[in-house]
């Protein structure tokens, strides 16, 4: 994330982070080459110790030594830096690119200011031969250069939305006597419209049913919620954070069914004005005897899983934020001693080719052998990620565990 106390170099370093693609750059890049007919057009950030050229025609995208940086000197200068002959120029004339393969002659650069206003980097053009630009041209480049600095400030921008967005997921799991809870979020951009949540409810809160399954006065139940907003970024993930804070408020005071249709009532002028839905699944379990109450609003990838098989935790239910009546209801299970609850995202579904039953079937061995490892729920969490990410996952993806320990106090 960037941030007012760091400086140029470093916040170079940091956009160029976020950046490693560099799609969204691609197309100022191809504009810049054909219109100066260049062979090399670049978009480079000058880091403390790199360059990182994030988007490129013609050369090579990566790291370089500051040293080697021609760019280094353009971020020192209020206007376009332009160098006529690189090989007569002391500066340069040494340079690996000059001197050697591919024996550049020409560079222009305009330098690019981060929002700060700290200048981190500079769209330049390079060519094979020494020339001049003219006027026109030194307009049209600072033009290019202006283009490149509002995408950089949408990517400094969804920086600070991702890590307000990561600061209000919970930092860890309650301690809860019984049960051994993770969860994990890996966006498939800075911000996105997964979230996953817990938090500890009283065991008879306020608008308790009479005909409520029977809990203990002398303990807590543990709600778990996992939400999928439609879509990626910025909107899905302001979308995401009031979703949680919502669902949140409405969970300490009633149960959970009427919960999930408050959230819905509440969220839904703000889902409606952005046309977006959102898949929920949440439970609450009891850790003295592993009794789970949940509602699945449209998302249909919680399960528990043992060495016995999979048990699906779905229901028919609509996503929230759809112009349709819904009434929601309580589905009832049990985790037993030995079982896990798993939760995941669409996104990890996905490398499965929308086939539930092998997806299912890949959930249960990978349980089954973290389980025999003696692994965590954190690392059974980071293990079904990995899977997802290493086989083509491009969506974000998100899982949380829930394991009984089969202790109390």
């Amino acid at each position: 994330m960037t941030t007012p106390g760091m400086t140029s170099s470093q916040e170079a370093d940091a956009l160029a982070a976020a950046a490693e693609d560099g799609d969204r750059f691609d197309r100022v890049i191809r504009l810049a080459q054909a219109i100066f007919g260049a062979p090399i057009a670049a978009l480079n950030l000058v880091g403390e110790e790199e360059q990182h050229t994030v988007a490129a025609i013609g050369a090579p995208t990566g790291d370089i030594p500051v040293g080697q940086s021609i760019c280094q000197y353009t971020v020192q200068q209020p206007a376009i830096f332009e160098v006529p002959d690189l090989r007569a120029d002391p500066r340069f004339a040494e340079n690996p690119i000059v001197a050697g393969a591919p024996r550049l002659r020409f560079y222009a650069g305009v330098p690019l200011s981060a929002p700060s206003g700290h200048r981190v980097g500079a769209l330049c053009i390079l060519d094979l031969v020494p020339r001049e630009l003219g006027p026109v041209e030194h307009e049209m480049l600072a033009d290019l250069g202006a283009v490149l600095e509002r995408e950089l400030a949408i990517e400094a921008e969804m920086q600070r939305a991702g890590d307000v967005q990561r600061r209000l997921l919970p930092a860890e799991p309650p301690d809860v006597p019984g049960l051994e809870m993770a969860g994990l979020v890996r966006q498939a951009r800075e911000a996105g419209g997964d979230f996953y949540d817990w938090q500890v409810i009283p065991a008879n809160p306020r608008g308790r049913r009479q005909d409520d399954p029977p809990v203990a006065d002398s303990h807590a139940l543990v709600q778990v919620t996992l939400a999928d907003v439609m879509g990626k970024g910025l909107p899905a993930s302001l979308l995401a954070s009031e979703m949680r804070a919502v669902l949140r408020t409405h969970s300490r005071y009633v149960p959970l069914d009427v919960a999930v249709a408050r959230t819905s009532e509440t969220t839904e002028a703000s889902l409606t004005s952005n046309g977006a839905f959102v898949t929920l699944w949440t439970g609450r379990i009891d850790p003295v005897d592993g009794s789970l109450s949940y509602v699945d609003a449209g998302h249909g990838l919680a399960a528990i899983v043992s060495e016995r098989g999979v048990r699906r935790l779905a229901q028919g239910h609509m996503p929230l934020g759809l112009p349709v009546l819904e009434e929601w209801r309580l589905g009832m299970d049990v985790i037993a001693p030995d079982e896990t609850l798993v939760i995941v995202s669409d996104g990890v579904f996905d490398v499965f080719d929308d086939s539930l039953e092998d997806a299912m079937a890949a959930l249960q061995r990978t349980t089954d052998r973290s389980v025999a490892a003696g692994e965590s729920a954190e690392s059974m969490a980071r293990t079904i990620l990995d899977y997802a990410g290493t086989h083509g996952a491009a969506d974000d993806l998100t899982a949380v565990v829930v394991r009984r320990t089969g202790t109390t106090r």
